[in-house]
């Protein structure tokens, strides 16, 4: 038996295919505590476009430290090429809506395999596309998503509803379509986070990003989430990146 729990981290870091969509699956440092009786919790990380899953390292290490099972898409375009001299909007909504049936499909198949885990109350995390094919998929799936992080996803609409805790993280660089982020009145009734950090680059919130960038990110997923077992939604303040 020791045997076997020494084995199934590396047997969780593996590459997965499911259903035609790449996975990479790390497992939570407290792998051995996941039980179906107490179930630890998942997170599913869509990757922005032209990045894959395996980018978001620090984020991932973090949310396995915090006892979250991560299922890491290795692509949120489904293969499909933006193209730049046309509208991007339209685009990048034929993409989410496509991501979002892969993300459905990944965690039907995927759950079945690791029933130690609450696959009922999902934590999406995303940067770009990845954070629009997140919003698509608690708008199509409302019932099955707990929380969402967004990395400066741009396109789809945030999440409003009360029992959707959304943290979106924003760059200096960048400004997100009308009605994308929740206004005032919304943040205030919904409990949404936004924490802007000066300086951030869009392209800059993955691992070839500065450390501080990284960091301050990773503060802010601290706060919005910890403690873990029973997050706290906390929202961070805005920064300057130093």
């Amino acid at each position: 038996m020791l045997r076997l729990f020494a084995l199934l981290p590396l047997l969780f870091t593996m590459p997965l295919c499911v259903a035609a969509t790449p996975v990479a699956i790390h497992a939570p440092l407290n792998l051995q505590a996941c039980t179906q009786a107490k179930p630890c919790p998942v997170a599913i990380l869509s990757p922005g476009y032209g990045l894959s899953g395996s980018d978001y390292s620090f984020v991932t290490h973090r949310l396995n430290e915090m006892g979250y099972l991560v299922v890491a898409l290795q692509d949120s375009s489904g293969g499909a090429i933006l193209d730049r001299n046309a509208a991007v909007s339209p685009q990048v909504h034929t993409m989410a809506r496509a991501a979002s049936r892969s993300i459905s499909t990944v965690i039907d198949q995927t759950a079945v395999r690791y029933p130690q885990f609450d696959w009922r109350h999902l934590l999406l995390v995303g940067h770009s596309l990845g954070g629009d094919s997140s919003a698509q998929f608690a708008a199509d799936n409302p019932q099955r998503v707990a929380g969402l992080i967004s990395l400066d996803s741009r396109r789809v609409a945030l999440p409003r509803a009360a029992h959707i805790h959304v943290l979106t993280i924003r760059a200096s660089d960048t400004t997100a379509d009308p009605d994308v982020l929740p206004n005032a009145e919304e943040r205030r009734r919904y409990g949404t986070c936004v924490v802007h950090i000066e300086g951030a680059r869009h392209n800059d919130m993955q691992d070839a990003g500065s450390e501080p960038l990284k960091v301050r990110i990773a503060s802010a997923i601290d706060t919005f989430l910890a403690p873990a077992p029973h997050p706290k939604y906390a929202c961070d303040h805005d920064s300057r990146l130093e």
